[in-house]
């Protein structure tokens, strides 16, 4: 890495990550699952070490992928709103995170849309 400057931010992406779950409060959304689109990112603080191609530090994505799944197919939820929220609680033990912005979106409602959905932004003041 050069020496000249420093390093201000840092994030890691998802884009498109779909899975099927239960979703929607509808009486054809009840019947069955529907796909769902994540659109993630991940600010991590802009303190951490280089990681010196050592996974012990680094944030292991693929953990938070596999809770984020478990979690959003754990139940049905009404609402994209309450599963983005929910879904917040995947990275309160995660120490380098200091923002996430996540997207839920449904791909499936409407033939003029690609998706609708939610987006919500949180920060953790640690």
């Amino acid at each position: 890495m050069p020496k000249i400057g420093k390093l201000i931010g840092h994030r890691i992406k998802f884009n498109q990550l779909s899975f099927p779950v239960y979703l929607g409060i509808l009486p054809h959304e009840r019947e069955g699952l529907q796909q769902l689109l994540i659109d993630l990112e991940i600010e991590l603080r802009p303190d951490m070490p280089d990681p010196h191609e050592d996974v012990a530090n680094v944030l292991n994505y693929d953990g938070i992928r596999t809770r984020i799944i478990e979690l959003a197919q754990a139940r049905h939820y009404n609402l994209l709103e309450s599963l983005a929220r929910e879904l917040l609680s995947v990275f309160e033990d995660e120490q380098l995170i200091t923002k996430v912005r996540l997207s839920v979106q449904k791909p499936d409602v409407y033939a003029d849309a690609a998706a609708v959905g939610y987006e919500i932004d949180y920060a953790w003041e640690r």
